[in-house]
């Protein structure tokens, strides 16, 4: 369609009129409400040395499963609805530590991604890595918020020292209204574990001899020497525990989502398995008038085909 050059100067003074129309809507048109649902989150990170080994892909290069999981928050951060609250939290040894309390989304996401960003090995107080416990004890931090958010773990579920089957740690105490996502990160391949100093720096990877490869109950168990022999000594090498962590959730009746790619992955399971509730927010509608007065000043100065022609 060949346009004549009076209707190509009549069409670009329409669209200029509509475009500072709708800068000036951008500009002064009035926020309304809005009821979205939202949901109330402690995303808790696991950051012990395991989390170094470098076996999971980012922007097409191998990265560690640490720099992996605050990518990947982030994105999920992005993803939640204005109105939602979230706190994070690290994981070491068997605590699950809070580093900021459940904050609104949207006010608070400088303070979430920065605090995000600090996240990182060196912060970790002791070298074992009893994940189980580490969700117990972030349940019962979260039963103790008002309102009470759920857990989102973010983990390889390596236990170091390992657990006996026998031994397998329960919780206990009621769930109450908390449940939960655990996000399983890694390979499913055994690679050596990174090794740091007190400092935060590496120090190669730890050997065979330098870690325990049998619960600390073993010796007090009548098995006989074979049987602990027989067992594989392969705890100074780490992938992704998708067995445990899946016997993890069905205990505690969280949801799992395995080596996910994209964020709404976990947002979709979270829609499913947390409470959510009804927030009224103030909507703004400038960014939805300033991204259409945008595109139409791209095609007015990169028109398409039929208008040049």
């Amino acid at each position: 369609m060949k346009l004549s050059y009076q209707s190509r100067i009549a069409a670009s003074a329409v669209m200029m009129l509509l475009v500072v129309i709708l800068i000036m809507a951008a500009l002064w048109f009035p926020r309304t409400d809005r009821t979205v649902k939202v949901m109330d989150l402690m995303f808790v990170l696991d950051i012990t040395q395991s989390m170094d080994v470098t076996d999971v892909e980012l922007n097409g290069e191998k990265v560690s499963r640490l720099t992996w999981a605050k990518d990947y928050t982030k994105q999920t951060l992005q993803q939640l609805p204005c109105g939602s609250h979230v706190g994070l939290a690290a994981f070491s040894e068997s605590r699950s530590l809070v580093l900021i309390n459940p904050v609104e989304i949207c006010a608070s996401y400088n303070d979430l991604t920065q605090m995000l960003a600090k996240i990182d090995g060196s912060m970790a107080w002791a070298l074992s890595s009893e994940v189980s416990k580490a969700v117990f004890g972030a349940i019962n931090q979260a039963k103790l918020m008002d309102p009470s958010p759920d857990v989102v773990f973010v983990t390889d579920g390596h236990e170091a020292p390992p657990l006996h089957a026998e031994l397998f740690p329960k919780y206990k105490k009621k769930l109450g209204e908390v449940s939960g996502v655990f996000v399983g990160i890694g390979g499913d391949k055994l690679l050596p574990i990174p090794k740091h100093n007190f400092d935060g720096t590496r120090d190669g990877f730890w050997k065979q001899n330098e870690v325990l490869h049998e619960d600390v109950y073993a010796s007090l168990r009548s098995e006989s020497a074979e049987v602990r022999d027989a067992r594989p000594k392969n705890e100074h090498l780490s992938s992704q525990k998708v067995d445990h962590i899946k016997g993890l959730a069905e205990m505690l009746n969280f949801d799992t989502v395995i080596s996910p790619t994209k964020s709404n992955e976990v947002i979709k399971s979270l829609e499913n398995k947390v409470k959510t509730r009804d927030q009224v927010i103030s909507y703004n509608w400038a960014p939805w008038f300033a991204s259409i007065a945008l595109a139409l000043l791209v095609l007015l100065y990169f028109p398409v085909r039929f208008i040049r022609d």
